[in-house]
C-alpha cells in the first residue's frame, strides 16, 4: 500500500529538479512550490565526497557540517545512491506551514540554502562550496499525494520520509 505513494513520491521529486539561483543578492526559487505549501524536499549536488570532506561549513549556528556528515556516513550499507545527470541526492527533508502558520515548504527550501542562526539548515550559501550551480532540489506536496485514507501532514510526514529512505537510501548530509 505504502510502496506505491513512495514510488509515486519518488516519480515525482525526479522529475522537478531545479536550480535555486542568486539574483541581486536575493535567491530566486522559480520552479519551486507556492509559499506555505506542506511537502518533503531532495537535495542534490555535483560536488564530489572528496569536495565535502574538504569542506567548511556556514559559521551560523546550527549549520551543518558537510566534512564531518560524509566522514560519519559515507561508510553507510544503505546510503543513498540516487543520481540524476552527474548529480546526487545528498540530502532529503519536510516542510510544512508552522503552528504559527508561518513557512511551509519553499520557506524551507531557501532556509537550506541561505542557513539560519539554529535551524540545522545545511546554509549551502555560506559554506566554502557555494557555487549555487552545483546544487540542485526537488520537492513533492503532500496535496498531490493519494493514500487509502487521510493523514495529516505534520504527524505522519515524518514517517513518509522514512520510508522513502528505507527504499532509496540515507542521503550522504542527513544526521537525523
Amino acid at each position: 500500500m505504502y510502496q506505491e505513494v513512495i514510488e509515486q513520491i519518488d516519480c515525482l521529486q525526479r522529475s522537478r529538479l531545479a536550480r535555486v539561483l542568486l539574483e541581486n543578492k536575493q535567491l530566486k526559487y522559480c520552479d519551486g512550490p507556492a509559499t506555505k505549501e506542506n511537502g518533503m524536499y531532495w537535495i542534490y549536488t555535483d560536488y564530489s565526497c572528496k569536495d565535502l570532506i574538504k569542506s567548511t561549513p556556514c559559521p551560523k549556528k546550527g549549520s551543518i557540517n558537510f566534512s564531518t556528515l560524509t566522514s560519519r556516513n559515507s561508510e553507510l550499507k544503505e546510503l543513498c545512491q540516487v543520481k540524476i545527470n552527474n548529480f546526487r541526492l545528498v540530502y532529503s527533508g519536510i516542510g510544512g506551514v508552522g503552528q504559527k502558520g508561518h513557512g511551509g515548504l519553499r520557506e524551507r527550501i531557501l532556509e537550506e540554502y541561505r542557513g539560519g542562526s539554529g535551524t540545522g539548515s545545511l546554509a549551502i550559501k555560506g559554506s566554502s562550496l557555494s557555487d549555487l550551480s552545483r546544487w540542485k532540489v526537488s520537492y513533492v506536496l503532500w496535496s498531490e499525494l493519494t493514500f487509502a485514507k487521510e493523514y495529516e501532514y505534520m504527524p505522519f510526514s515524518t514517517a513518509i520520509e522514512g520510508l522513502w529512505r528505507l527504499q532509496y537510501g540515507w542521503p550522504l548530509l542527513c544526521s537525523k
